[in-house]
């Protein structure tokens, strides 16, 4: 019977301890489902923050290719305006020729009436 009595102490102690483990593998757990918890909340955070960001960076290349167009337009009218300003610098200098030519024509005229009148 003493055998007996030594088998069931060792059971016992054996079921002690087994029962701490069980108690430390269940803290343990807890703590692990705890911090997974944590990471999960972690990365949903980063996963709004990058979609955040890549929402800011799609707008800002909207806005950055409405500005190219806007930019693109304006040196269209640039062009244009320098064609038309080079045109009408053209017609005036066209105009002062024929201006200097009709200023010639009126002093031989000039000459010619008081070269008339000597006579």
């Amino acid at each position: 019977m003493a055998k007996k009595k030594k088998v069931n102490k060792a059971k016992h102690s054996k079921t002690k301890s087994s029962k701490k483990i069980s108690k430390k593998i269940a803290r343990d757990k807890g703590m692990i489902r705890e911090a997974l918890t944590d990471l999960s909340k972690e990365i949903s955070n980063i996963n709004k923050q990058k979609r955040k960001l890549n929402d800011q960076t799609k707008s800002g290349d909207k806005t950055l290719e409405t500005y190219r167009e806007f930019e693109k337009q304006l040196q269209q009218k640039i062009a244009k305006l320098t064609e038309r300003e080079a045109f009408l610098r053209d017609k005036r200098k066209k105009i002062s020729l024929k201006e200097e030519i009709l200023t010639e024509k009126l002093s031989k005229v000039e000459k010619i009436k008081s070269e008339l009148n000597e006579i």
